[in-house]
């Protein structure tokens, strides 16, 4: 189901997907896969800040999957629509809002069950994704409980990050996502998730991460660097953090650069300037979350203090 992550032999003849896809600044560039019949499509990309995970969203009527595996960890939705999805020997009817759980070397293949047609969007996770995060998943890869479950709120986070990885190019905000999305596949779906790192004077630890926050605002803050100061696991450290403060890390730097907006308007200082100066990633993304927690744009907030 995916470019090359998978082992297959498509019925209809093989699709061809570069991969190596750049992407420049906030936009992702992604390879529309050439369609395999009418009404059939797909695309295939990857987001610059998540380099071992390949995204795909595709919408087929007619076209089949042969039977196939990946050889890495498969994870989705069933975006709309309804899927016929031959696994584990049998074929089942799979509505819309089913997420795919899919281990290295599961065998299946999808189809329409109706005329109408069925979208879905996934994530390929490579090897290297894990081993960067090994504080959380040890040595090995993980494996999950069933193919393909009913999840309402795994569903929605999902289709949430997928969608966050078409245009958000900030990291810090994508990890805390996919500490989210991976928190809840351990509780539930996931065999085994061992080897995190031992809780020790966590709020301290999240106290040293907020005091780096609060200094640091302006600079392109990574989850490397959130983790280097708290010496927790990047999931470890998203928890405990939002457990701690009730915001992910990204919410809070975001209220502190806000915070630090505020200050540099009243000041009468551009709003294009403040942008820069305080970390965001261009004018029309400072504007956005300056409204989402303000209620005004810059540009209402700003005459307020001008002469």
């Amino acid at each position: 189901m995916s470019g090359n992550t998978g082992v297959a032999g498509h019925k209809s003849g093989k699709i061809r997907v570069s991969t190596s896809l750049k992407v420049q600044e906030i936009l992702v560039r992604s390879q529309e896969m050439k369609p395999l019949g009418k009404g059939d499509k797909a695309r295939i990309w990857r987001h610059p800040g998540l380099n071992d995970v390949e995204v795909l969203q595709g919408f087929y009527r007619n076209y089949e999957f042969a039977q196939h595996f990946h050889t890495v960890p498969a994870i989705g939705v069933v975006e709309s629509g309804t899927m016929s999805f031959y696994c584990q020997s049998t074929t089942h009817i799979v509505p819309t809002g089913t997420v795919l759980l899919l281990s290295p070397g599961e065998v299946h293949a999808p189809k329409a069950a109706t005329d109408k047609g069925w979208s879905f969007r996934m994530f390929y996770l490579e090897k290297e994704f894990f081993q960067a995060r090994s504080e959380d998943f040890g040595s090995g890869i993980p494996q999950f409980v069933k193919p393909f479950v009913r999840d309402e709120a795994l569903a929605a986070s999902l289709l949430r990050l997928h969608r966050k990885l078409e245009t958000d190019a900030d990291t810090l905000n994508i990890e805390h996502d996919l500490a989210c999305v991976f928190s809840h596949l351990s509780e539930r779906h996931i065999c085994d998730l061992s080897n995190q790192l031992p809780i020790r004077n966590e709020r301290d630890r999240i106290r040293d991460v907020k005091d780096y926050l609060r200094s640091f605002y302006s600079r392109a803050i990574s989850v490397d660097d959130l983790t280097e100061i708290a010496q927790l696991s990047r999931f470890h450290l998203m928890r405990t953090f939002r457990r701690d403060i009730g915001l992910s890390p990204y919410a809070y730097l975001t209220q502190i650069r806000v915070e630090a907006a505020k200050k540099l308007l009243r000041k009468g200082i551009s709003i294009v300037d403040v942008a820069s100066e305080i970390g965001f990633t261009d004018q029309s993304h400072f504007t956005r979350q300056f409204k989402r927690i303000t209620g005004v744009t810059p540009g209402q907030y700003l005459p307020q203090w001008r002469p």
